[in-house]
């Protein structure tokens, strides 16, 4: 619209300008001829009524010379009503022209800025979108460095497990499994520092809870872990009570509410064929045979 309105007064601003040339030539050639006249009577002054009365030869000859000086009179009149229109028409056509510069001038400052507010829109735009993509490499920066994190701290923990249970089955006497190799017969109790250890009143009898407590038992002695059992089977009633529900894994014999385990990575539960099935802070002591 503003570009619009633009094109409109400069096209205004030409037509006006052209009129103030003509009105400016024709109020020049008017001028001139008033010069000339000028002249023309101070080199032969116009007769008077007097002189023409007294020079006339006869009644018609009074009537040609009368007639002749009232033409020269009209004439003149003319030429300076004609000057001094044009004149007129040439201050009237400059005043309007300033007045269309004065629009012009008003037109071009709003396209201007107009243009300076798209360019702030854009480079507001820009800027957000740069912020976005640079949070959004720092997002992935700490990613690479989490899951690098991540891979370092189950790699030492691996070698944790494959140490302590050299080291266990040295004090034990005995022969602990080594992480991938899962222990499938039931879990018996022993005096050492490190493994699974059921806390009283519990009961890992039912279901395949005997499976679950040798499995963490392995993962405590590997890892030098120190594993409390505080709820293995629980009745329907039970389980409804601490804030389960009737039919949840551990009225079927299937888990183990297991503090100790929250920061083992799900990848070495696997490798002792233990699983923590549901997402959550609150679940991380959950486990299930995988």
């Amino acid at each position: 619209m503003q570009e619009r309105q633009l094109s409109d007064v400069r096209f205004q601003l030409g037509a006006a300008r052209i009129r103030l040339t003509h009105l400016q030539a024709e109020y020049n050639r008017g001028r001139k001829v008033l010069a000339a006249q000028l002249v023309a009577e101070y080199e032969s002054p116009p007769p008077t009524l007097m002189n023409v009365v007294v020079d006339a030869q006869g009644f018609n000859d009074l009537l040609n010379r009368l007639n002749s000086m009232h033409a020269v009179e009209r004439r003149n009149a003319q030429t300076v009503a004609l000057v001094n229109n044009t004149r007129k028409a040439v201050t009237a056509q400059t005043q309007r022209l300033s007045q269309i510069e004065g629009r012009m001038q008003r037109a071009v400052t709003t396209v201007l800025v107009e243009r300076d507010n798209v360019a702030q829109v854009r480079l507001s735009i820009v800027n957000q979108e740069f912020a976005v993509l640079r949070a959004r490499g720092r997002r992935f920066a700490q990613l690479v460095s989490l899951r690098s994190t991540l891979t370092r701290e189950a790699r030492i923990l691996d070698q944790r497990a494959a140490a302590a249970a050299a080291r266990a089955a040295q004090s034990s006497g005995g022969v602990v499994a080594a992480p991938g190799s899962c222990a499938n017969t039931p879990f018996v109790a022993h005096g050492g520092p490190y493994g699974f250890f059921p806390a009283a009143g519990t009961d890992y009898s039912a279901g395949v809870e005997p499976i679950i407590a040798a499995r963490l038992d392995q993962l405590g002695r590997a890892l030098q872990l120190h594993l409390i059992g505080i709820s293995g089977y629980r009745s329907p009633a039970h389980s409804v009570e601490v804030g389960g529900f009737a039919n949840d894994p551990h009225t079927q014999g299937r888990a183990s509410d297991t503090p100790g385990v929250e920061g083992v990575p799900e990848a070495t539960l696997e490798k002792f064929c233990l699983t923590r099935p549901f997402p959550g802070a609150h679940e991380a002591d959950h486990i299930q045979l995988s």
